[in-house]
């Protein structure tokens, strides 16, 4: 009998790249990688755009009212994407992530809501401050770059601060950090430990970087950024 040995299909899996959905406040969606530069749409006295660098901003008109027209940026599994937020903060989000925010802050606090990674620069102003809503805490900041990791199949939501303070609430416990910690929030327990800041963010510069990390943490984040199980 002859055996034919049939050859290995080598077949490469592609990386992520910047790739995002904006829903704007009436449910209309716009595939922002597909988008041509330029004005995207307008959500009241805010004008969307998309910028050279292939993230988008808001640029906002004089009046400071009306009410607060919401948008969504979510990035698929594999996907990431840049925003600069109406108050010039900038946030990047990670793959299978999404950021809920108002098109124009108006009123005493800028909030917006957090699933999946996200990575925040934050414009600190005392007169409205900045909170970031994600799963059952809050974070605060207090003139901040942090960086914010709450996907559901991690088992603890981790805050890890890169400079300036912030704040963790988590139910009626409230934390202070300072830069090189990360709470990490279990149900009602939160602790504060030192941290790699490099490791935890390497993601926003392209990177896979760990440090003592088991295989399912590292696998969870390969998972996430090839589209593969």
């Amino acid at each position: 009998d002859m055996t034919v040995q049939l050859p290995i299909q080598q077949q490469d899996i592609q990386p992520g790249g910047d790739k995002a959905i904006l829903t704007l406040a009436d449910g209309t969606t716009v595939q922002l990688d597909n988008a041509k530069n330029g004005m995207l749409a307008r959500q009241g006295n805010a004008t969307i755009l998309k910028l050279d660098n292939g993230q988008i901003a808001y640029n906002i008109g004089t009046e400071q009212s009306g009410a607060l027209q919401y948008n969504t940026i979510t990035t698929p599994v594999g996907g990431q994407f840049k925003v600069i937020l109406p108050d010039g903060s900038k946030v990047t989000l990670n793959a299978a992530s999404s950021l809920h925010y108002p098109a124009q802050f108006i009123g005493s606090e800028r909030k917006v809501t957090l699933t999946g990674e996200g990575y925040f620069e934050i414009v600190h102003n005392d007169a409205q401050p900045f909170m970031v809503s994600v799963k059952n805490i809050e974070v605060h900041d207090l003139g901040t770059e942090f960086n914010i990791n709450a996907y559901d199949d991690e088992p603890v939501i981790q805050t890890t601060l890169v400079s300036g303070l912030a704040n963790v609430r988590n139910g009626s416990e409230i934390v202070s950090l300072h830069p090189g910690q990360a709470a990490r929030v279990k149900g009602a327990d939160t602790k504060v430990d030192d941290v790699d800041t490099g490791s935890v963010t390497a993601w926003k510069i392209g990177l896979f970087q760990f440090d003592n990390a088991g295989i399912e943490t590292i696998m969870r984040q390969v998972a996430r950024w090839y589209d593969v199980e």
